[in-house]
């Protein structure tokens, strides 16, 4: 008895879903990155097409609400990561838009989501991404003259009274 299950592989691309398609005809540049646990589909965006791609998913697609934006490290930069959706939750879209980490400058959806400030500013003050044209791109979470992103993989924090190191006693 062969018990030997054959498995297809493919390095194609997810198919473009409905938002995917429509910024493509915008004539964005947009990877559909296939759909999250949640059915939601995500989409890799340029950069330079961020602002414009929410402006017409606003306007056009009525995804009206910033739900929310974080960042993460990965190994290509530093990514900045929204959510948006209309007011009902029933239409939902995750755009994904990487900075290189030798220049982690990305562009703010402040104009198009006012609610993008303080994710923004958070983001900022722990991994360091500079979102042009924010308004008030300041720490919000460490004081200001705080050194450093505290949440970036090779960042080393400050030896203080809270923050001894560990001694061992023999």
């Amino acid at each position: 008895m062969n018990d030997q299950v054959e498995v297809a592989v493919t390095d194609s691309a997810p198919a473009p879903g409905v938002y995917a398609s429509f910024l493509q005809e915008k004539g964005l540049k947009v990877k559909p990155l296939g759909n999250n646990n949640s059915g939601i589909e995500m989409l890799a965006l340029e950069p330079g097409d961020l602002v414009q791609a929410c402006k017409d998913l606003k306007r056009q697609k009525g995804l009206i609400r910033l739900n929310f934006l974080t960042a993460v490290e990965t190994k290509e930069g530093y990514q900045s990561i929204a959510y948006i959706d209309d007011i009902k939750g029933g239409n939902s879209l995750v755009l994904k838009v990487t900075a290189p980490k030798s220049k982690p400058k990305l562009p703010s959806l402040v104009e198009v989501f006012p609610t993008a400030n303080w994710q923004e500013r958070e983001a900022y003050d722990m991994l360091g991404i500079i979102y042009e044209g924010h308004p008030n791109l300041t720490r919000i979470l460490n004081p200001d003259q705080w050194e450093g992103y505290p949440l970036r993989k090779d960042y080393i924090g400050p030896i203080d009274a809270l923050n001894e190191p560990i001694r061992f006693h023999k």
